[in-house]
């Protein structure tokens, strides 16, 4: 996996490196699997003083560079996200306290950081009133409205967009990933297609449900139920599906003419968009919440 696109955000990150106009704190923010977390890995890894350094399974990050990521969690063939807790953000900052060995910087960085609980975060902001000079934090997201207000108004912003069709085709118009990537080239996010190539059963799964969501309409009870009991095995997979089928929709919403079609259109993302929220926000039971939205269709 390496970087696509976002040549003008890593430009700029590069002026920043070369003037040394280094801030304490990042927030890397934009839609999901554009690469965002690939390009904090880089800079990061110049912050630390390996600008060459190329992740592998031995070595996934350099030495003065911390990564922390959620953990997944699978209990009763249902697999979950869990929130990362401030005892892990603790253990980050002991790190953050040591003396860089290589560069002059060592570096947290966060991916989904969407997923800090209240309490993490708060243990983050002391941090960020009074940081270390030889400590920069790099938080990664796709959901910047879950920061909080007090940890925004203290890092530095870099937004990241979708990359464009014409780069994807491009890239990856192989035979390889002929079968695969048109499929994702007009969402724009590359991550896709890397999983895609990654692990193709896996893809062929996500297709089928996706495939299953934009042809709902034509689906009887029973099979948007059997659909709705296959997408709830894996909630932060029926997430990524759920954001997947919402751009389908709304291009398929600007052909309609009909005025009631336009305003069931607009009530079903504000259901998706509600049903997306509980998801990542509660407990719910995740086939419950998936029942009750392919039924209302």
């Amino acid at each position: 996996m390496y970087i696509i696109g976002h040549q003008k955000e890593r430009a700029v990150l590069k002026e920043t490196l070369d003037h040394g106009n280094i801030a304490q704190a990042y927030l890397f923010t934009g839609p999901q699997s554009i690469g965002k977390s690939l390009c904090a890995l880089e800079f990061a890894a110049c912050l630390a003083g390996e600008p060459d350094f190329e992740p592998s399974e031995e070595k996934p990050h350099p030495f003065d560079v911390m990564v922390i990521r959620p953990l997944e969690v699978t209990k009763r063939g249902v697999t979950k996200v869990k929130n990362i807790p401030s005892e892990s953000i603790r253990e980050a900052l002991s790190f953050l306290s040591q003396f860089p060995a290589g560069g002059k910087f060592r570096v947290l960085l966060i991916e989904d950081a969407h997923r800090l609980s209240e309490t993490a975060q708060n243990v983050l902001l002391k941090t960020l009133e009074e940081p270390a000079s030889s400590a920069v934090i790099i938080l990664v997201t796709h959901e910047k409205g879950s920061i909080l207000p007090t940890v925004l108004s203290r890092i530095k912003q870099v937004r990241f967009g979708f990359v464009p069709q014409e780069v994807l085709a491009r890239e990856f118009g192989n035979e390889e990933a002929s079968d695969i990537a048109p499929f994702f080239f007009s969402l724009g996010r590359p991550g896709m297609i890397f999983s895609a190539l990654r692990d193709p059963a896996a893809f062929s799964v996500e297709r089928e449900l996706l495939g299953g969501l934009f042809r709902l309409s034509t689906l009887t009870l029973s099979e948007r139920l059997l659909l709705a009991e296959k997408m709830a095995v894996h909630t932060e997979r029926t997430v990524r599906l759920l954001e997947w089928w919402l751009p389908g929709l709304y291009q398929q919403s600007r052909q309609r003419t009909d005025r009631k079609q336009m305003i069931r259109f607009f009530e079903l993302f504000e259901e998706i968009e509600a049903t997306l929220r509980l998801l990542k926000t509660t407990q719910s039971n995740t086939r419950l919440l998936l029942e009750k939205l392919l039924l209302s269709v």
